[in-house]
């Protein structure tokens, strides 16, 4: 693992504004690591170098750039690391259901925002609970059907 973090770091390098490169130092990121515990540094700062290639009037001055790093690698580490969206660590059940998720909306909405999640999606999301019915209803099951499910269970 280690000799892949070194490696990484051989290539890390963040443009400056006047063009020239500044290049991250293998002591800069065990100590920002040590600093910033919640979060993954070079991830950061990967997340960094591209912000500053992507906005070329906003990029930073050599004299700059520690601090701009800082303040990008504080923040990352008072939101637990980057956007659960990008973290690898993050499951993709846990992101459906963040993504369908209607407990936002107030009791008087649930039933027809939970029917648009059931037409178009097919489920919805409420309080941990993955629903296909819709919001208030409750599935009516004949006694015929109750006791045809409780001989196929007991075979």
């Amino acid at each position: 693992m280690l000799p892949e973090i070194i490696d990484s770091l051989c290539s890390m390098e963040i443009i400056l504004k006047d063009g020239s490169y500044f290049e991250i130092e293998e002591n800069d990121v065990i100590a920002w690591s040590r600093t910033y515990k919640d979060c993954n540094v070079i991830h950061e700062i990967r997340a960094a170098a591209e912000w500053c290639e992507s906005n070329p009037s906003r990029r930073k001055t050599r004299r700059g750039i520690r601090r701009f790093l800082n303040a990008w690698l504080s923040k990352a580490h008072k939101l637990k690391g980057s956007p659960p969206i990008f973290n690898a660590g993050t499951s993709h059940t846990e992101i459906e259901e963040s993504l369908n998720d209607i407990s936002w909306v107030s009791d008087s909405e649930k039933r027809e925002i939970s029917k648009w999640y059931i037409s178009s999606k097919g489920f919805y999301y409420l309080d941990g609970k993955k629903y296909t019915e819709v919001y208030g209803s409750k599935k009516v099951v004949s006694i015929s059907e109750k006791k045809q499910k409780n001989r196929s269970k007991n075979s």
